[in-house]
Order: C-alpha cells, then structure tokens, then sequence
C-alpha cells in the first residue's frame, strides 16, 4: 500500500472533530462548505436533483426510498459555472456522482440537495465531496487530474 492510500485510509477510520476543516479539491475553485449525505423520512418533500442536473418538485414523485447529497458551494472563479460535477467519496472510494447544472455566479453560495443511491450507505469514516468537473459560461472547462476511484 503507497503512502498515499495509507494516509487516506487512516483519515476515513478517524472522526473529524467539530470544526474540522472540510475537504477541499485542488484547483477546482470551487469551495465546498457542507456535504452532508443523508435519507429522508416517507413524509418529508422538497425540491430535489437528478444525478443528470434535473430539477424535479413533484411531491406525489418524491423518492424518499433513496438516499439524499446535499451540497452547499460557492464558485470562486471569476467565470460563472454552468455545471458542476460532483462526487461522494466513503470508505476511500468513489460511491456516487451528481451533476448541478445552472448559472453559479461567482462567491454566491448555492444550497441544493440532489437524489443519490440508498446504496451509499452505510458510510463509514469521514465522506467527503470531490468537486469532478466544472464547465463555465465561456465553454472551457476544469477536470479534476487525480479523480477519486470508484
């Protein structure tokens, strides 16, 4: 095992204390303030997001059997974003991915809560968000070099 998957292991198997820095990705420029992976109960609805970037507020369609991301980001690039791909990473791999698809404004924070596989859970150690992929209004792109493997 390298050094580096060492290091990752042992940061999935101990708890993060309150106040504990986020993970952030590397030249992304995007700066995420919470991921929070979670389920909701049968009687909860709101607005939520397709792993494709849909947009879905139909409460009689609400997929309470799955599991939940939110996300809270903010693009700190000079460009807007368009889209902003984004991935869970438990137990040191790559368990699921969601697309945000909009105009993300730079230093707006965007809150949005996106459908996931009940299959991520249960997440052991300390997951985190991966920003993946960012495309911007100009149609250039930023593609994370050292992705998280599934």
């Amino acid at each position: 095992m390298n050094l580096a998957k060492a290091a990752l292991a042992i940061a999935v198997l101990v708890p993060v204390p309150a106040g504990a820095q986020i993970v952030q990705t590397p030249g992304s420029k995007i700066l995420v303030m919470e991921c929070n992976p979670h389920r909701h109960a049968a009687s909860q609805s709101h607005p939520w997001i397709d792993p494709y970037g849909y947009w879905h507020n139909n409460p009689a369609y609400f997929p309470s059997w799955d599991a939940f991301l939110a996300i809270v980001y903010k693009n700190q690039s000079s460009l807007v974003a368009t889209e902003v791909d984004f991935g869970l990473v438990a137990r040191g791999s790559l368990v699921a991915v969601t697309k945000d698809v909009g105009k993300f404004s730079p230093d707006v924070t965007i809150d949005h809560e996106f459908v996931v596989s009940r299959e991520v859970f249960p997440l052991d150690g300390v997951p985190y968000c991966a920003v993946l992929r960012v495309k911007y209004s100009d149609g250039s792109t930023w593609q994370n070099p050292i992705p998280p493997l599934p």
